[in-house]
Protein backbone atom coordinates (compact mmCIF):
# COMPACT_ATOMS: atom_id res chain seq x y z
CA UNK A 1 0.00 0.00 0.00
CA UNK A 2 1.05 3.38 -1.27
CA UNK A 3 -0.53 7.09 -0.39
CA UNK A 4 2.56 9.21 -1.70
CA UNK A 5 2.46 10.87 -4.99
CA UNK A 6 5.02 10.80 -7.52
CA UNK A 7 4.60 14.59 -7.75
CA UNK A 8 5.11 14.89 -3.77
CA UNK A 9 8.60 16.44 -4.04
CA UNK A 10 10.88 13.93 -2.90
CA UNK A 11 13.66 11.74 -4.80
CA UNK A 12 13.18 8.03 -5.93
CA UNK A 13 15.13 6.69 -3.09
CA UNK A 14 13.48 8.95 -0.24
CA UNK A 15 10.05 7.85 -1.71
CA UNK A 16 10.58 4.07 -1.48
CA UNK A 17 11.94 4.70 2.17
CA UNK A 18 8.91 6.41 3.45
CA UNK A 19 7.09 3.40 1.21
CA UNK A 20 8.16 0.98 3.28
CA UNK A 21 7.80 2.95 6.83
CA UNK A 22 4.27 3.34 5.71
CA UNK A 23 3.95 -0.75 5.57
CA UNK A 24 5.77 -1.20 8.74
CA UNK A 25 3.55 0.73 10.53
CA UNK A 26 0.85 -0.60 9.69
CA UNK A 27 1.81 -4.11 10.26
CA UNK A 28 2.96 -2.92 13.49
CA UNK A 29 -0.37 -1.71 14.07
CA UNK A 30 -2.60 -4.45 13.05
CA UNK A 31 -0.39 -7.44 14.75
CA UNK A 32 0.80 -6.08 17.44
CA UNK A 33 -1.16 -2.98 18.82
CA UNK A 34 -4.40 -2.77 21.15
CA UNK A 35 -7.54 -1.39 19.40
CA UNK A 36 -7.06 2.05 21.60
CA UNK A 37 -3.64 3.07 20.06
CA UNK A 38 -4.86 1.76 16.36
CA UNK A 39 -7.90 4.13 16.40
CA UNK A 40 -5.33 6.93 17.31
CA UNK A 41 -3.34 6.31 14.47
CA UNK A 42 -5.48 5.30 11.47
CA UNK A 43 -5.80 8.62 10.37
CA UNK A 44 -1.61 9.57 10.07
CA UNK A 45 -0.12 6.02 8.86
CA UNK A 46 1.14 8.32 6.29
CA UNK A 47 2.25 11.46 7.34
CA UNK A 48 2.15 13.37 4.01
CA UNK A 49 -1.82 12.47 3.15
CA UNK A 50 -2.78 13.73 6.96
CA UNK A 51 -0.44 16.99 6.13
CA UNK A 52 1.94 16.56 9.18
CA UNK A 53 -1.45 17.25 11.23
CA UNK A 54 -1.40 14.51 14.04
CA UNK A 55 -5.49 15.16 14.19
CA UNK A 56 -6.47 15.22 10.58
CA UNK A 57 -10.02 13.40 12.00
CA UNK A 58 -11.18 15.33 15.12
CA UNK A 59 -10.59 12.35 17.54
CA UNK A 60 -11.38 13.74 20.52
CA UNK A 61 -13.97 16.33 19.90
CA UNK A 62 -16.40 17.23 22.97
CA UNK A 63 -19.55 18.26 21.25
CA UNK A 64 -20.56 19.43 17.86
CA UNK A 65 -20.32 23.27 17.99
CA UNK A 66 -22.45 25.98 16.55
CA UNK A 67 -21.75 27.52 13.64
CA UNK A 68 -22.79 31.00 15.64
CA UNK A 69 -20.03 33.45 16.91
CA UNK A 70 -19.05 36.19 17.69
CA UNK A 71 -15.92 36.33 15.93
CA UNK A 72 -16.46 38.91 13.45
CA UNK A 73 -14.09 41.28 11.35
CA UNK A 74 -16.39 44.13 11.54
CA UNK A 75 -19.20 45.32 14.85
CA UNK A 76 -21.93 47.52 13.42
CA UNK A 77 -23.49 50.34 15.13
CA UNK A 78 -26.63 52.36 14.68
CA UNK A 79 -24.92 56.00 15.85
CA UNK A 80 -21.45 57.51 16.10
CA UNK A 81 -21.77 57.83 20.01
CA UNK A 82 -22.25 54.29 20.42
CA UNK A 83 -19.23 53.34 18.42
CA UNK A 84 -16.91 56.07 19.96
CA UNK A 85 -17.75 54.58 23.53
CA UNK A 86 -17.18 50.59 22.78
CA UNK A 87 -14.22 52.26 20.64
CA UNK A 88 -13.27 53.62 23.90
CA UNK A 89 -13.67 50.48 26.01
CA UNK A 90 -12.73 47.84 23.26
CA UNK A 91 -16.29 46.54 24.45
CA UNK A 92 -19.76 47.07 22.51
CA UNK A 93 -23.30 47.93 23.46
CA UNK A 94 -23.53 44.20 22.60
CA UNK A 95 -21.06 42.74 25.22
CA UNK A 96 -18.83 41.73 22.07
CA UNK A 97 -15.89 43.23 21.44
CA UNK A 98 -15.56 46.93 19.82
CA UNK A 99 -13.54 44.96 16.68
CA UNK A 100 -12.02 41.88 15.82
CA UNK A 101 -11.41 38.77 17.80
CA UNK A 102 -10.49 39.92 21.20
CA UNK A 103 -12.75 39.66 23.80
CA UNK A 104 -14.93 37.44 22.47
CA UNK A 105 -17.81 35.97 24.19
CA UNK A 106 -16.41 32.51 23.59
CA UNK A 107 -13.00 33.58 24.53
CA UNK A 108 -14.80 35.51 28.04
CA UNK A 109 -16.07 32.48 28.73
CA UNK A 110 -12.90 30.50 28.63
CA UNK A 111 -11.31 32.89 30.61
CA UNK A 112 -13.69 32.74 33.33
CA UNK A 113 -12.98 29.05 33.57
CA UNK A 114 -9.37 28.86 33.71
CA UNK A 115 -9.24 31.77 36.36
CA UNK A 116 -11.83 29.64 38.61
CA UNK A 117 -9.71 26.35 38.04
CA UNK A 118 -7.26 28.29 39.15
CA UNK A 119 -8.52 30.62 41.62
CA UNK A 120 -7.74 33.79 40.17
CA UNK A 121 -9.32 37.20 39.54
CA UNK A 122 -9.76 37.00 35.96
CA UNK A 123 -7.90 35.33 33.12
CA UNK A 124 -6.76 35.73 29.02
CA UNK A 125 -6.37 33.75 26.72
CA UNK A 126 -4.09 34.05 23.76
CA UNK A 127 -3.39 32.15 20.72
CA UNK A 128 0.09 30.36 21.77
CA UNK A 129 1.52 29.81 25.24
CA UNK A 130 4.45 31.89 22.76
CA UNK A 131 1.85 34.52 23.12
CA UNK A 132 0.62 34.22 26.51
CA UNK A 133 4.70 35.22 27.52
CA UNK A 134 4.46 37.41 25.24
CA UNK A 135 1.63 39.35 26.16
CA UNK A 136 3.44 39.17 29.87
CA UNK A 137 6.95 40.48 29.60
CA UNK A 138 5.48 43.43 26.98
CA UNK A 139 3.08 44.50 30.19
CA UNK A 140 5.78 44.05 32.88
CA UNK A 141 8.36 44.67 30.95
CA UNK A 142 6.86 48.71 30.05
CA UNK A 143 9.10 50.74 32.28
CA UNK A 144 9.08 54.40 32.80
CA UNK A 145 12.82 54.88 33.11
CA UNK A 146 12.98 53.27 30.33
CA UNK A 147 15.43 50.38 31.96
CA UNK A 148 13.53 47.51 32.03
CA UNK A 149 14.91 44.22 34.14
CA UNK A 150 14.26 40.57 34.67
CA UNK A 151 15.16 37.74 36.40
CA UNK A 152 14.58 34.35 34.65
CA UNK A 153 15.73 30.48 35.16
CA UNK A 154 18.86 29.06 33.61
CA UNK A 155 16.51 26.49 32.29
CA UNK A 156 14.02 28.76 31.14
CA UNK A 157 11.65 27.81 27.99
CA UNK A 158 13.93 28.49 24.95
CA UNK A 159 11.23 30.59 22.96
CA UNK A 160 10.82 32.53 26.19
CA UNK A 161 14.61 33.60 25.91
CA UNK A 162 14.41 33.97 22.26
CA UNK A 163 11.58 37.01 22.90
CA UNK A 164 13.84 38.91 25.74
CA UNK A 165 16.77 38.78 23.27
CA UNK A 166 14.25 40.08 20.29
CA UNK A 167 12.97 42.59 22.49
CA UNK A 168 16.18 43.62 23.75
CA UNK A 169 17.13 44.52 20.27
CA UNK A 170 14.93 47.11 20.44
CA UNK A 171 15.90 48.41 23.91
CA UNK A 172 19.47 47.71 24.44
CA UNK A 173 18.53 48.86 28.08
CA UNK A 174 16.74 45.59 29.16
CA UNK A 175 18.83 43.25 31.49
CA UNK A 176 18.50 39.62 31.79
CA UNK A 177 19.21 38.07 35.04
CA UNK A 178 19.59 34.52 35.43
CA UNK A 179 19.17 32.24 38.60
CA UNK A 180 20.49 28.24 38.92
CA UNK A 181 18.13 25.86 38.11
CA UNK A 182 17.90 24.65 41.55
CA UNK A 183 17.82 27.82 43.07
CA UNK A 184 16.81 28.89 46.64
CA UNK A 185 15.71 31.51 48.24
CA UNK A 186 19.44 33.08 49.35
CA UNK A 187 20.41 33.23 45.77
CA UNK A 188 17.30 35.64 44.98
CA UNK A 189 17.76 37.56 47.71
CA UNK A 190 21.57 37.67 46.44
CA UNK A 191 20.86 38.33 42.82
CA UNK A 192 18.54 41.39 43.15
CA UNK A 193 20.84 42.75 45.84
CA UNK A 194 23.34 42.76 43.06
CA UNK A 195 20.76 44.69 40.80
CA UNK A 196 20.08 47.16 43.18
CA UNK A 197 23.67 47.52 43.22
CA UNK A 198 24.05 48.57 40.07
CA UNK A 199 21.16 50.85 40.38
CA UNK A 200 18.43 48.43 38.65
CA UNK A 201 14.96 47.43 40.03
CA UNK A 202 13.74 44.48 38.91
CA UNK A 203 10.21 44.41 37.55
CA UNK A 204 9.85 40.96 37.33
CA UNK A 205 10.84 37.13 38.46
CA UNK A 206 9.85 34.86 36.15
CA UNK A 207 9.48 31.11 37.61
CA UNK A 208 9.25 27.69 35.25
CA UNK A 209 9.09 24.64 37.10
CA UNK A 210 10.06 21.90 36.20
CA UNK A 211 12.36 23.45 33.98
CA UNK A 212 12.33 22.76 30.40
CA UNK A 213 13.92 19.81 28.72
CA UNK A 214 15.72 18.70 32.13
CA UNK A 215 12.79 19.62 34.90
CA UNK A 216 14.94 20.81 37.49
CA UNK A 217 12.89 22.53 40.22
CA UNK A 218 13.77 25.81 42.18
CA UNK A 219 12.65 26.50 44.93
CA UNK A 220 9.32 27.77 44.33
CA UNK A 221 8.08 28.67 47.56
CA UNK A 222 11.05 30.11 49.13
CA UNK A 223 11.30 32.71 45.73
CA UNK A 224 8.24 33.60 46.17
CA UNK A 225 8.43 34.61 49.45
CA UNK A 226 11.58 36.60 48.75
CA UNK A 227 9.93 38.56 45.78
CA UNK A 228 6.99 39.50 48.31
CA UNK A 229 9.31 40.94 50.39
CA UNK A 230 11.52 42.78 48.11
CA UNK A 231 7.79 44.03 46.55
CA UNK A 232 8.74 42.25 43.03
CA UNK A 233 6.13 40.94 40.58
CA UNK A 234 5.90 36.97 40.16
CA UNK A 235 4.99 35.16 36.52
CA UNK A 236 4.80 31.58 36.92
CA UNK A 237 5.32 29.06 33.56
CA UNK A 238 3.03 26.10 34.30
CA UNK A 239 2.20 24.21 31.80
CA UNK A 240 4.12 21.18 32.93
CA UNK A 241 1.95 20.79 35.71
CA UNK A 242 -1.35 22.45 34.31
CA UNK A 243 -4.07 23.36 37.30
CA UNK A 244 -4.40 19.59 37.98
CA UNK A 245 -1.13 19.29 39.30
CA UNK A 246 0.01 22.96 40.27
CA UNK A 247 -1.91 25.81 41.47
CA UNK A 248 0.61 29.01 41.44
CA UNK A 249 -1.70 31.34 42.86
CA UNK A 250 -2.37 29.52 45.69
CA UNK A 251 1.06 29.42 46.83
CA UNK A 252 1.00 33.51 46.37
CA UNK A 253 2.79 33.87 42.47
CA UNK A 254 0.67 36.85 40.59
CA UNK A 255 0.34 35.77 37.54
CA UNK A 256 0.60 32.25 35.65
CA UNK A 257 0.72 31.67 32.21
CA UNK A 258 -0.16 28.81 30.07
CA UNK A 259 0.47 26.76 27.18
CA UNK A 260 -2.99 25.25 26.90
CA UNK A 261 -1.89 23.73 23.61
CA UNK A 262 -0.70 20.98 25.74
CA UNK A 263 -2.64 19.03 28.50
CA UNK A 264 -5.74 20.98 28.72
CA UNK A 265 -6.48 21.11 24.21
CA UNK A 266 -4.64 17.85 24.76
CA UNK A 267 -5.67 16.56 20.53
CA UNK A 268 -3.10 18.70 19.47
CA UNK A 269 -5.99 20.98 17.64
CA UNK A 270 -6.37 24.17 19.96
CA UNK A 271 -3.21 25.59 20.07
CA UNK A 272 -3.59 28.49 22.52
CA UNK A 273 -2.15 30.07 25.99
CA UNK A 274 -4.04 31.68 29.26
CA UNK A 275 -3.07 34.33 31.38
CA UNK A 276 -4.57 34.32 34.85
CA UNK A 277 -4.36 36.89 37.61
CA UNK A 278 -4.42 36.72 41.62
CA UNK A 279 -5.42 40.60 41.18
CA UNK A 280 -7.59 42.98 39.24
CA UNK A 281 -4.73 45.12 38.39
CA UNK A 282 -2.41 42.74 36.85
CA UNK A 283 -5.89 41.37 34.89
CA UNK A 284 -6.54 45.03 33.19
CA UNK A 285 -3.39 45.43 32.48
CA UNK A 286 -2.64 42.19 30.53
CA UNK A 287 -6.17 42.47 29.15
CA UNK A 288 -4.96 46.18 27.99
CA UNK A 289 -1.87 44.58 25.89
CA UNK A 290 -3.40 41.67 24.63
CA UNK A 291 -5.66 44.42 22.82
CA UNK A 292 -3.01 46.20 22.03
CA UNK A 293 -0.80 43.65 20.22
CA UNK A 294 -3.95 41.98 19.07
CA UNK A 295 -2.41 38.90 21.54
CA UNK A 296 -6.44 38.30 22.90
CA UNK A 297 -7.47 37.51 19.08
CA UNK A 298 -8.00 33.89 19.29
CA UNK A 299 -10.98 32.11 17.08
CA UNK A 300 -14.51 31.24 18.77
CA UNK A 301 -13.92 27.31 17.30
CA UNK A 302 -10.54 26.77 19.26
CA UNK A 303 -12.41 28.26 22.30
CA UNK A 304 -15.08 26.58 22.41
CA UNK A 305 -13.10 23.27 21.92
CA UNK A 306 -10.18 24.06 24.67
CA UNK A 307 -13.68 25.11 27.17
CA UNK A 308 -14.82 21.47 26.47
CA UNK A 309 -11.75 19.60 26.68
CA UNK A 310 -10.30 20.75 29.56
CA UNK A 311 -12.89 18.83 31.36
CA UNK A 312 -11.19 16.07 30.74
CA UNK A 313 -7.30 16.84 31.49
CA UNK A 314 -7.06 15.22 34.91
CA UNK A 315 -8.04 11.78 33.13
CA UNK A 316 -5.99 12.27 30.34
CA UNK A 317 -2.42 13.37 32.45
CA UNK A 318 -3.07 10.22 34.89
CA UNK A 319 -2.75 8.26 31.59
CA UNK A 320 0.48 10.02 30.03
CA UNK A 321 1.85 10.37 33.56
CA UNK A 322 1.27 6.52 34.19
CA UNK A 323 2.42 5.75 30.62
CA UNK A 324 5.85 8.06 31.25
CA UNK A 325 6.59 5.98 34.31
CA UNK A 326 6.29 2.74 32.45
CA UNK A 327 9.08 4.09 29.70
CA UNK A 328 11.52 5.30 31.99
CA UNK A 329 11.62 1.88 33.60
CA UNK A 330 12.39 0.23 30.49
CA UNK A 331 15.09 3.18 29.36
CA UNK A 332 16.67 2.79 32.39
CA UNK A 333 18.32 -0.40 32.33
CA UNK A 334 19.36 -0.19 28.67
CA UNK A 335 23.39 -0.18 28.06
CA UNK A 336 23.17 2.58 25.27
CA UNK A 337 21.64 4.85 28.25
CA UNK A 338 23.16 6.86 30.22
CA UNK A 339 20.23 8.29 32.59
CA UNK A 340 16.55 9.22 32.23
CA UNK A 341 15.74 12.66 33.11
CA UNK A 342 12.80 12.62 34.63
CA UNK A 343 11.60 14.25 38.29
CA UNK A 344 9.49 11.29 39.35
CA UNK A 345 11.73 9.07 39.64
CA UNK A 346 12.93 8.56 43.48
CA UNK A 347 16.76 8.72 42.57
CA UNK A 348 16.30 11.88 41.19
CA UNK A 349 17.83 14.97 42.59
CA UNK A 350 14.07 17.26 42.01
CA UNK A 351 12.40 14.05 44.03
CA UNK A 352 11.38 16.01 47.27
CA UNK A 353 10.71 19.25 45.78
CA UNK A 354 8.63 17.29 43.06
CA UNK A 355 6.96 15.56 45.56
CA UNK A 356 6.74 19.01 47.67
CA UNK A 357 4.79 21.12 44.66
CA UNK A 358 3.81 18.62 42.23
CA UNK A 359 2.82 15.08 43.64
CA UNK A 360 2.27 13.34 40.28
CA UNK A 361 4.07 14.08 36.93
CA UNK A 362 2.90 14.23 33.29
CA UNK A 363 3.99 12.73 30.39
CA UNK A 364 7.62 14.05 29.73
CA UNK A 365 10.64 12.36 30.20
CA UNK A 366 14.34 13.12 28.50
CA UNK A 367 16.86 10.31 27.73
CA UNK A 368 20.55 11.25 28.32
CA UNK A 369 22.12 8.74 25.81
CA UNK A 370 25.37 6.72 26.90
CA UNK A 371 28.54 9.17 25.68
CA UNK A 372 29.36 5.89 22.92
CA UNK A 373 26.11 6.96 21.27
CA UNK A 374 26.51 9.86 19.05
CA UNK A 375 23.95 11.68 17.58
CA UNK A 376 23.20 9.87 14.08
CA UNK A 377 22.82 6.98 16.26
CA UNK A 378 20.04 9.18 18.13
CA UNK A 379 18.37 10.11 15.08
CA UNK A 380 18.03 6.72 13.46
CA UNK A 381 16.65 4.94 16.49
CA UNK A 382 14.32 7.87 16.51
CA UNK A 383 13.61 7.27 12.80
CA UNK A 384 12.86 3.52 13.33
CA UNK A 385 10.09 4.16 15.71
CA UNK A 386 6.67 3.75 14.33
CA UNK A 387 4.21 5.17 16.38
CA UNK A 388 6.45 7.82 18.14
CA UNK A 389 6.74 10.93 15.66
CA UNK A 390 9.26 13.29 15.36
CA UNK A 391 7.63 16.60 16.69
CA UNK A 392 7.91 20.02 18.67
CA UNK A 393 5.53 20.20 21.52
CA UNK A 394 3.77 17.74 23.99
CA UNK A 395 0.62 16.30 25.42
CA UNK A 396 -1.33 15.25 22.52
CA UNK A 397 -2.82 11.89 22.12
CA UNK A 398 0.07 10.80 19.87
CA UNK A 399 3.08 9.89 20.96
CA UNK A 400 6.32 11.96 20.27
CA UNK A 401 9.81 12.03 19.98
CA UNK A 402 12.40 14.69 19.43
CA UNK A 403 16.30 15.33 19.14
CA UNK A 404 17.54 18.13 21.77
CA UNK A 405 20.08 20.21 23.49
CA UNK A 406 20.52 22.53 25.61
CA UNK A 407 21.70 25.61 26.69
CA UNK A 408 22.82 26.64 30.34
CA UNK A 409 24.54 29.38 31.19
CA UNK A 410 24.66 28.66 35.47
CA UNK A 411 23.98 24.85 35.62
CA UNK A 412 25.50 21.73 33.90
CA UNK A 413 24.21 20.41 31.26
CA UNK A 414 23.47 16.41 30.14
CA UNK A 415 27.03 15.34 28.31
CA UNK A 416 25.00 12.73 26.12
CA UNK A 417 22.91 12.99 23.42
CA UNK A 418 19.44 14.18 23.89
CA UNK A 419 16.22 12.84 23.22
CA UNK A 420 12.73 14.01 24.65
CA UNK A 421 9.84 11.81 24.52
CA UNK A 422 6.41 12.74 25.17
CA UNK A 423 3.62 10.12 25.59
CA UNK A 424 0.14 10.02 24.21
CA UNK A 425 -2.61 8.26 25.16
CA UNK A 426 -2.09 4.93 23.26
CA UNK A 427 -1.19 1.84 25.16
CA UNK A 428 1.69 2.28 26.97
CA UNK A 429 2.38 -1.26 26.22
CA UNK A 430 2.32 -0.57 22.68
CA UNK A 431 4.72 2.00 23.02
CA UNK A 432 7.08 -0.11 24.90
CA UNK A 433 6.83 -2.54 21.69
CA UNK A 434 7.57 0.56 19.54
CA UNK A 435 10.83 0.96 21.54
CA UNK A 436 11.77 -2.68 21.42
CA UNK A 437 11.59 -2.77 18.04
CA UNK A 438 13.85 0.38 17.06
CA UNK A 439 16.32 -0.34 19.80
CA UNK A 440 18.53 -3.30 18.75
CA UNK A 441 20.24 -1.74 16.58
CA UNK A 442 21.44 1.41 18.99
Amino acid sequence: MSTLHVDDGIGAVARNELEKKIELRLHFLSNSCSCPTQEIHAPIVDMRTARGHLNPAGLGDAEKFSQVTTSQSTVAFDNVADYKDADKRGISIYGAPEYGVVGTVESERVSRKFAQLHGGYGAVVTPSGVGAISTVFHTFLKTHDGRPTIIIPDNRYGPAERMLSDLRNFNPQLLIYRYSCRADATEIESLIGSIRKDGREPNLIYLEAPGSQTYEIADIDGIIATAKKEGIPTAFDNSWASHVRFKPLDHGIDVVVQATTKYEGGYGDTPSGVIISKRQEHHDALSYSARVYGGGAIDAARCNRLYHRVDSTEERLHHHYNSAKRLAEWFKDKPFVSRVLAPFQPESSDYPRFREYFGRGNGLLTVEFAKTINERDVHQFLDRLLLFRIGESWASHVSLALPISVSRSLCAAPEGQLARFSTGLESSEDLIKDLEQAAPQL
